[in-house]
This record gives structure tokens, C-alpha cells and sequence, in this order.
């Protein structure tokens, strides 16, 4: 195996391991419940302190990557993590329970940015293709939270603590393999160190495509909007398909659910590998459109199979949104001296959308049922109307450019390339 596939599976195995952190812990709930006495408002801190404090600190991993080397980042990151899971294992009462959670989120949430900074310099080290990586990384992500499950249930007679110490020692494996696979910055070509560094010295505010930030804020945004939809899904469809049944849902659930995350993975993989040569303006509006689509159709009927297909394009158009943004924050060129702050500042408004839409959707769905599912749709539309003026302004903006202006190497300084 040559060095850039295998730094690039160890990166991938690291992204499988954080992501299967929030799932492992659901099916011992109700065995958290007698071991450290937790009442329900306990068990739901549980789950909220650790997405709280993994949303929180991305920003502070952020910083320290672009301050220290993101592989050092890493390392110390996971070996927080497995803390946290050591914790949350031996916890006898409800305090350490949720001190074990935060320090676990708190290792997975500055791990985040020096998982995308890693990704980065393995792209420009090797000369990845970044729409692939990111595939395979967004592939990598949704089987880490399909594999939390699948092992905490053939693993159960172990027990709660056999279990999570054995996960304790993977993640400090894990940890040594990131320090391995991350490349240093210093690592690069120096032919493309140079240029990558040319434009990140330049004035990045300067020019009608804006400073760097703008750009971040505006893929956060997107990736906000994403996981504002697919977790207002998570209590909403469950809501939904059992309104009105006599008897229990919850295969019907676990079939749409499984497609709909099955559609995602696979389309992140293939979208890597076909949509490279596609401008990222394009893609968004194609993610936006199918899950407008999407939405449309989860209307029509509850029952299983319309469901199921409307689910599928939904997840299909996050895949595409999920793609599109991590890849233009990679090629934001004016942001390769800062892809810490950039990624750390990403994550934390992305992952801001997990809070928000389950809160969101159970209010939306008590309010109007069915027609919530409209009224997503409907900010859909809105925000791809917001997209084409929003659009149409910046290239309005670039054709008045002063004659003087090499208007293609500023582009290129401050925005993603439109590859």
C-alpha cells in the first residue's frame, strides 16, 4: 500500500471511530439508568452535554491546529476522548455520568478540525483528489454511525464496561494512528507549499469575493442548513409513520432510516469520484432542489414505501450539500495558513444544526403534522432563491472590476475554485 492510501485509511478508520461515539451509548441506556441512577432528564444531558461540548470546542481545536501541528491536535484529542469513555464506563452516580460525556465530547469535538486539516495536506501532500477523499470520508462518517449499534449489540453480553473499555483502547490506538497519517505542514512539495502559501499572505478581505471568513461562514451555513433538516427528520418521521397505526412502528422506522442513511453513504462515495468537474454553485442548487423535492413528497402519504422514496431524495440532496461544502472550505485558498480556525469555526456552525432541528421539527410537526414537512420544503425553495440572486450579485460584482484587476488570480485567492 503506498503512503498516501495508507495515511489516507487511517484517517478514514479515526473518522469511523469518532462518529461511532454517538451511537455505541443508545442501547445501554436503560442499564445507564440503573448503574449511576439516572432519571430521564439525566439520560437526555447525557446525550445533549456531549453534542454541546463537542459543537463548543471545535472552535478551540481550530485555533490549536493552525497553532501546533494538527497530528499532535489528534493525538492529545483522542486520548481525551478515551478519558471520557473510561469515565462514562465506571460512573456510579449521575455527575460523573455526565462528566464522563463531556470529556468524551470535548476529545471528539477538537479532534474535528484536525480530521479536516489532516484530510487537506493529505490532498495537497499527494495530490488527492479532494472531491474523493471527501466521498470516501463522508462514506467513512455515516459507517461509523451505523457500526456504533451493530457492535454494542453483538458485543452486549460483555457488559457496558467490557465493552467501552475495549472502545477506549481502540480510540487510543486510533490516536497514534492519526499522529502517524496526519503529514506535517512542512511535508509538502516545496514547489506546492509556496503556492499555497502565496495567496493566504495576501490581503484575503481585498476584491469582490470577500475575506475568507465570509466564505466559511457561508459553507457553515450550508452544512447548518443540512443538518438542520436531517435531524429535524430524527424525531419527525417517527412521528409521522406511527400517527394513526394500531401496532408498533418500529420496523417501518428502522427500514426508512436505514435506506435513507444507506443513500447517503453510498452517494458521498459516488459523488467524490463523478461531480469533480462540477462547479460547486451547481452542486448546491442540485442538493437544495432534491431535498425540496424530497420534503414535497414525504406529504403525499405515510405509509412505508412513498416514505421511503421521498427519504431517499432528501438524503440524496444532503449528500450533495455535505460534499459541496467540506470540499469548497479545502479549496478556499485564501485560507490555507488558517484551515484550523476555518475548520474549527465550520464545525461549530454546522454542527449547531443538530441542536436546533430536533427541536425545530418536534415543534413544527405538533403545530401544522404533515405540512411541517411543506414548510421545510418551502425554506428549500427560499434559500435557493436566496442562492441565484446571491450569485448573480457576485458575478455582477467581478465583471465590474476595474480593467486593471487580474480579476482570475483574485478569484482564485479568495474563493473556492469553481472546479
Amino acid at each position: 500500500m503506498s503512503p498516501a492510501r495508507r495515511r489516507a485509511a487511517l484517517l478514514l478508520i479515526a473518522v469511523m471511530s469518532v462518529n461511532a461515539s454517538y451511537t455505541v451509548l443508545i442501547p445501554f441506556v436503560p442499564e445507564l439508568q440503573q448503574r449511576a441512577g439516572a432519571d430521564p432528564t439525566v439520560i437526555a444531558l447525557t446525550f445533549a452535554l456531549f453534542a454541546a461540548a463537542k459543537t463548543l470546542s471545535q472552535p478551540l481545536g481550530g485555533l490549536w491546529v493552525d497553532r501546533w501541528r494538527p497530528g499532535h491536535v489528534a493525538f492529545v484529542a483522542q486520548l481525551v476522548a478515551a478519558a471520557g469513555i473510561v469515565i462514562t464506563a465506571v460512573a456510579r452516580d449521575p455527575q460523573t455520568l455526565l462528566a464522563g460525556r463531556v470529556c468524551w465530547g470535548l476529545g471528539e469535538g477538537l479532534v474535528t478540525p484536525a480530521l479536516y486539516a489532516g484530510m487537506g495536506l493529505l490532498c495537497r501532500r499527494y495530490g488527492l483528489s479532494t472531491s474523493r477523499l471527501i466521498g470516501n470520508f463522508g462514506t467513512a462518517a455515516m459507517a461509523g454511525f451505523l457500526i456504533g449499534p451493530l457492535v454494542t449489540g453483538v458485543a452486549a453480553p460483555l457488559g457496558l464496561e467490557a465493552l467501552f473499555f475495549a472502545g477506549a483502547a481502540v480510540t487510543a490506538v486510533t490516536a497514534f494512528g492519526l499522529f502517524r497519517a496526519i503529514p506535517r505542514s512542512g511535508e509538502e512539495e516545496p514547489e506546492e507549499a509556496e503556492a499555497d502559501a502565496a495567496p493566504a499572505a495576501d490581503g484575503a478581505g481585498a476584491g469582490s469575493a470577500g475575506p475568507w471568513w465570509m466564505w466559511v461562514l457561508a459553507l457553515g451555513a450550508l452544512d447548518l442548513f443540512a443538518n438542520v433538516i436531517y435531524s429535524a427528520f430524527e424525531p419527525m418521521l417517527p412521528l409521522y409513520l406511527s400517527a394513526g397505526r394500531d401496532g408498533s412502528a418500529r420496523g417501518t422506522i428502522s427500514v426508512v432510516f436505514a435506506v435513507g442513511l444507506a443513500t447517503f453513504a453510498l452517494f458521498t462515495w459516488a459523488l467524490g469520484r463523478y461531480t469533480e468537474r462540477l462547479r460547486l454553485m451547481t452542486l448546491i442548487r442540485a442538493g437544495m432542489a432534491a431535498m425540496a423535492l424530497g420534503l414535497a413528497g414525504l406529504t403525499l402519504s405515510a405509509e412505508v414505501a412513498p416514505v421511503a422514496a421521498s427519504f431517499v431524495l432528501c438524503m440524496a440532496g444532503s449528500a450533495v450539500l455535505y460534499l459541496t461544502a467540506r470540499r469548497g472550505l479545502i479549496e478556499l485558498r485564501s485560507a490555507m495558513s488558517r484551515q484550523g480556525k476555518a475548520f474549527g469555526l465550520f464545525g461549530f456552525i454546522g454542527d449547531s444544526g443538530n441542536i436546533i432541528g430536533p427541536i425545530l421539527g418536534v415543534a413544527l410537526f405538533g403545530w401544522t403534522g404533515a405540512t411541517s414537512f411543506l414548510l421545510l420544503g418551502v425554506l428549500c425553495v427560499v434559500a435557493l432563491v436566496g442562492l441565484a440572486v446571491a450569485s448573480g450579485r457576485f458575478r455582477g460584482a467581478r465583471q465590474a472590476e476595474p480593467t486593471g484587476t487580474t480579476e482570475t488570480t483574485e478569484a482564485q485567492e479568495t474563493s473556492p475554485r469553481p472546479s
